[in-house]
């Protein structure tokens, strides 16, 4: 890997992520406020409070009594928060695509975003030590950052590790990375303008995490578990001693002669280190969902639980380690409906949360409902919220006091999954998978009757209710549009088949708003409803999951790559105008007058967004890209599919590109297709796939590669190079397939 790293390097320059590349409109989309946070990576305690690194950012809470954890203040960046450092009053972030965010946390109740030092490459952890920042830098390997004034840092120096950097520890002049399939790699920081490596290990498992201690150096090498090296001669580190965990090493943290292990979907591991040549497991901690991060403070081990939250574990006796206390954080924002001043959260695993946006800037949890089963969908009618409960399928909970919220009724259909929920009058219709649509009476909330069902020919995801049609997106069948008139015998009335999969629908007036995963946004014409024909498209530059229409705008969660806001009103041209790629995942949205709710997994997001007139002003020239760019693929690592993003320019520095044009006496510009090609390479320089060979317009694209070659086999896992070539213009990335 090294020498291949080496001969290809000088080919290789990161750039900003998707979300710091996005185009400028003359709308204006703004952050508001965000709620439920979810996914937790690492956690340091400092005094009474603990500093979470979550994925929308710095969560700090007060842990003064262990037993009762309590929420503090949060500060959201647009990254995705990983590693935290504290020192000094400041707080700082490694946030991914967001570099790195420095914050004074001198007063924990009011947290202060200082400055971001928007570092070439994804920050995956940070160590401090005096006044310099080592940031672990992903494929860019060590990056040392000055930071004696907080407010001005400055990147002094940077070595360009053999793999991937994912941890990092300081320790006198020596910086130790975590160096992933490149293992331990030791570099000399005693000059930290002219960092080098100056020993190195190759370990056998994939190295995540790093804790250094006299002198030996303790390695999270997720499948072999943890590895001691000794590297008191650091040009020669050697094995001393392993330990196989049980499941798969993340993170380190070492206290006198116990080894605390973040070890992924088998909690806390704790390890006897007396004899570092032969471990042995001490005692364990088994928790749900995945563990990342571990932090020993006295006797208390804190635990960050993606999944679950902040684990407050004691160790009085490491043989029997107890739990203390919980910030309980888990959940996914699956769906959203706002009522009034309530917005309703369909939380999956958590069931129903009640969140107060009378001030939307300021949220606030009001109630919960945990719901039997796992919570897809909601729809709010007056003091009722109807939750589409998977596996329990109809649940009917009273929100009138919505810190109390209670259940009145719910109807099971046996094997049968409710995915949508969509209420008029006094029917419920749900969207049952492989069932189809099932149609309910509520008039009496308190015992829902089923009066009828249509099967429908693919999978029942999504539905939304017109006067005395259903429309259906049924997954790999497209739309379904069912006539309900008789609400006992529903019946088909239409279908259109789409090219990906249709995951949700709206309608407004004559027209289906359909989100098609890779297909983006599909608008269909459905005046006839037994012929419905397809009006117009926008390809998004992620997986379209949900959509919503509002005025003359259709508002898409586009999974990895957050909220699209499409402007439909002239439907055969549906143009982009806003984006925002948020730290989540989004599935679902909800507009209410000027403001956003974007259910984006991890939290619950409010924006809000004023439209404009589409474009910037500018009367001399059209507004095109004036730049070349290929971004990096996202997601990275992925399996099995990821998007890359690619912008053509408008201008060549060959004129034939773009001719000028007079026409009764007015001039124009017609800018020719350039032609491109974007193909992916193994490591060893063969070609595995084109994924672009075509002539192109000036403007952005988006295009999904699904880890297979040009016949159709999968990959294997590994590294593999993209290359964009338009014009006179090339670049190249790279790109880990994990499996």
């Amino acid at each position: 890997m090294r020498e291949a790293k080496v001969l290809l390097a000088s080919i290789f320059v990161m750039i900003l992520s998707f979300f710091l590349l996005q185009p400028v409109f003359a709308n204006d989309l703004d952050y508001v406020s965000s709620i439920l946070w979810t996914g937790v990576l690492d956690v340091q305690v400092v005094g009474d409070y603990a500093y979470c690194a979550y994925i929308n950012g710095l969560l700090i809470m007060d842990v003064s009594d262990p037993a009762n954890p309590s929420f503090v203040s949060q500060v959201y960046f647009q990254g995705r928060g990983r590693g935290i450092f504290v020192k000094d009053g400041y707080a700082y972030l490694a946030d991914d695509i967001g570099g790195l965010r420095i914050i004074d946390v001198n007063d924990p109740e009011n947290p202060d975003s200082v400055k971001t030092y928007q570092t070439p490459g994804q920050a995956y952890d940070v160590f401090v030590l005096d006044s310099l920042a080592y940031v672990a830098e992903y494929w860019n390997g060590l990056r040392i950052i000055n930071i004696s004034d907080p407010a001005n840092p400055t990147s002094i120096g940077n070595y360009d590790t053999p793999g991937v950097a994912y941890g990092v520890f300081a320790k006198e002049s020596l910086a130790y990375v975590a160096d992933f399939s490149g293992g331990l790699e030791i570099i000399d920081v005693g000059d930290p303008t002219n960092p080098d490596s100056i020993g190195s290990y190759e370990t056998p498992g994939d190295a995540y995490g790093i804790f250094v201690k006299d002198s030996l150096a303790y390695v999270a090498d997720h499948g072999s578990g943890l590895l001691i090296l000794n590297v008191k001669d650091p040009t020669y580190p050697d094995s001393v001693g392993s330990y196989d965990t049980p499941g798969y090493a993340e993170g380190v943290f070492v206290e006198d002669t116990l080894a605390y292990v973040a070890d992924y979907s088998q909690g806390l591991q704790i390890l006897s280190i007396s004899d570092p040549a032969n471990l042995y497991s001490v005692g364990s901690y088994s928790l749900s969902g995945l563990t990342y991060g571990v932090f020993v403070e006295d006797t208390l081990v804190y635990v960050a639980n993606w999944t679950t939250g902040v684990h407050i574990v004691g160790i009085d006796d490491p043989s029997n380690p107890n739990l203390v206390g919980s910030y309980e954080t888990d959940g996914y924002a699956f769906d959203v409906f706002v009522k009034d001043t309530l917005a309703c959260v369909a939380h999956y695993s958590t069931g129903l949360e009640i969140v107060g946006i009378s001030d939307p800037a300021n949220p606030n949890l009001l109630g919960n409902y945990d719901t039997p089963s796992l919570s897809e969908n909601v729809f709010v009618l007056d003091s009722l919220a109807y939750v589409a409960d998977l596996w329990h399928g109809l649940m009917i909970i009273n929100i009138n006091n919505p810190a109390s919220p209670d259940s009145i009724g719910s109807y099971l259909l046996n094997a049968a999954a409710a995915y949508d929920i969509f209420i008029m009058d006094s029917l419920a219709y749900v969207a049952y998978g492989d069932s189809g649509l099932v149609i309910f009476n509520v008039s009496d909330p308190t015992n829902p009757d089923k009066l009828g069902d249509c099967p429908t020919p693919g999978y029942a995801m999504s539905l939304y209710v017109q006067d005395s049609l259903v429309f259906v997106a049924d997954v790999d069948s497209g739309l379904q549009i069912i006539n309900v008139n008789d609400p006992a015998n529903p019946n088909l009335a239409g279908s259109y088949v789409t090219q990906d999969d249709a995951r949700d629908v709206f309608v407004k007036d004559s027209l289906a708003y359909i989100a098609a995963l890779t297909s983006g946004l599909l608008i269909l014409d459905f005046k006839d409803p037994a012929n419905p024909d397809s009006v117009g498209c926008l390809n998004t530059p992620g997986w379209a999951y949900g959509v919503f229409v509002q005025d003359s705008f259709a508002y898409v969660a586009d999974e990895a790559w957050g909220l699209q806001i499409v402007n439909v009103s002239d439907p055969a041209n549906p143009s982009l105008v806003e984006s925002y790629n948020t730290p989540g995942y989004s599935w679902d949205v909800f507009v209410d007058g000027k403001y956003v709710y974007l259910a984006d997994k991890h939290s619950l997001m409010i924006f809000e967004f004023s439209p404009g007139t589409g474009v910037e002003e500018n009367s001399d020239e059209e507004i095109l890209p004036t730049d070349f760019v290929l971004s990096q693929n996202y997601p990275n690592p992925f399996n099995p599919l990821t998007s890359i993003q690619y912008t053509v320019n408008s201008k060549q520095s060959h004129p034939v590109h773009t001719t000028q044009k007079s026409v009764y006496g007015s001039q124009f510009m017609v800018h020719s297709p350039i032609h491109t090609i974007l193909v992916v390479y193994n490591i060893l320089g063969q070609k595995v796939r084109t994924l672009v060979d075509e002539d192109k317009l000036p403007g952005e694209y988006k295009v999904v590669w699904d880890g297979k070659d040009d016949i159709g086999n999968p990959v294997s896992s590994g590294i593999y190079f993209y290359k964009f070539k338009a014009g006179d213009f090339s670049e190249v990335k790279k790109m880990l397939l994990i499996k």
